[in-house]
Order: structure tokens, then C-alpha cells, then sequence
């Protein structure tokens, strides 16, 4: 007797989150002789599983997955080996992972002459969704000169944000902040000291 094709239990929806544990199991019912079941993954190795035993209707095989941002795209499959001609199979799930960037950075020096200009970068590492990039001095909001977004290397994308200053001597010592929102994950931020230099001015008579 052959048998059921194999199903995933436990998974709502492979949408899911970095740093949720997934906690899965496999069934092929039925089968005479039962069948074996084994899962891998496309991205690596889940680890030294083993086989499965033989329980009540059928055969069934957990694994136990921390999911990594790294898992993103990764697809789980569960196999089931029957010695009868033509049965078994194999049944799979593609995992969709959400995750914050790893790290934000502002690039540039935030050295600026009282009135002059300075231009500064921000880059946050790839997510999933991509991130807002938002950027704060003293309080207040400031508004980029531009925000490009970008697929990374695999998956996930990198978006860099540019802001043009011109230096007042009010902002000196303020916080200059570049704010990654992730959508349903949080912030994350990167923050300089802005410091602002004032020019020599020396007068001096003949005598």
C-alpha cells in the first residue's frame, strides 16, 4: 500500500521574521511498508536530523529552524522514500523573511564652515522590506537631496540616502541622525556629532 503524498504542518505562512523558530513536521500517512522522510534545505544543511519513526497513521519527521535573514528564499523540502514502485515524493515550502539591516552608516566628515555646505551619505546594509531612511539634526527633520534604492548582492535591498548641510552656528555639537525604518521591525540609526568652524577674522592698523 503506498503511501499519502507528504504535507508540512506548523507553517501559517512563509512569510515570516528573522528570529522566529519554526517548529515543523512532516507526515506522509499511511504506507505498508511505512515510508522514510528526511528534510533538507536549498541553502544548507539543516543538521544531523535522522530518519523517521513510524507513528500513529503514518510517519512523521520534525526539525526545529531559527530563521536567519539568510533563509530568506531558502526552500525547505521534506522527501519520502517508499520501496514501492512509483510512491514517495516530496512537498516543500519557500520561506519569504523579513529582517532589519544589519547596520547603518553615514559616510563624510561632519566638518562644516559657518555658512558653507557639506554633503554626507547614509547606506544601510540590505533588508527585507527595504528600509526609510530618514534624516534628523538637533530635533529636527531635514529633507535628502536624493534616495536611491538598490538590489543587494542575493537578496534584500540596500538604499542610500544623500543630505546636503549648510553650516549655522546654532547646530554645533548637535546630533546629525540617520534613521532606518524598517517596516513592522523597528529603527535603526547611525548619529554624528555635527561641528561647525567659524573663520578667522584679523585686523590690525599701521603705525
Amino acid at each position: 500500500v503506498p503511501p499519502s503524498p507528504p504535507i508540512i504542518e506548523g507553517l501559517e505562512s512563509p512569510n515570516v521574521r528573522a528570529g522566529d523558530t519554526l517548529r515543523l513536521v512532516c507526515l506522509a500517512r499511511g504506507g505498508n511498508p511505512p515510508p522514510s522522510l528526511h528534510w533538507d534545505k536549498v541553502l544548507g544543511a539543516l543538521g544531523a536530523l535522522g530518519w523517521g519513526s513510524r507513528g500513529t497513521g503514518g510517519t512523521g519527521i520534525r526539525v526545529t529552524v531559527t530563521v536567519a535573514p539568510g533563509d530568506d528564499g531558502a526552500t525547505l523540502r521534506c522527501h519520502a522514500h517508499s520501496p514501492l514502485p512509483g510512491a514517495g515524493g516530496s512537498t516543500s515550502v519557500t520561506l519569504s523573511v523579513a529582517y532589519p539591516p544589519a547596520e547603518v552608516t553615514i559616510a563624510g566628515t561632519p566638518t562644516v564652515a559657518e555658512n558653507g555646505t557639506v554633503a554626507l551619505s547614509c547606506t544601510s546594509a540590505p533588508s527585507n522590506p527595504p528600509v526609510q531612511l530618514r534624516w534628523w539634526l538637533g530635533g529636527r527633520e531635514l529633507a535628502p537631496t536624493e534616495t536611491t534604492r538598490t538590489q543587494a548582492e542575493g537578496r534584500g535591498s540596500v538604499t542610500v540616502s544623500n543630505v546636503t548641510l549648510v553650516g549655522q552656528r546654532e547646530d554645533h555639537g548637535r546630533s546629525l541622525v540617520c534613521e532606518a525604518v524598517t517596516p513592522g521591525l523597528g529603527t535603526r540609526s547611525a548619529t554624528l556629532l555635527l561641528s561647525v568652524t567659524r573663520g578667522c577674522h584679523v585686523t590690525g592698523g599701521a603705525t
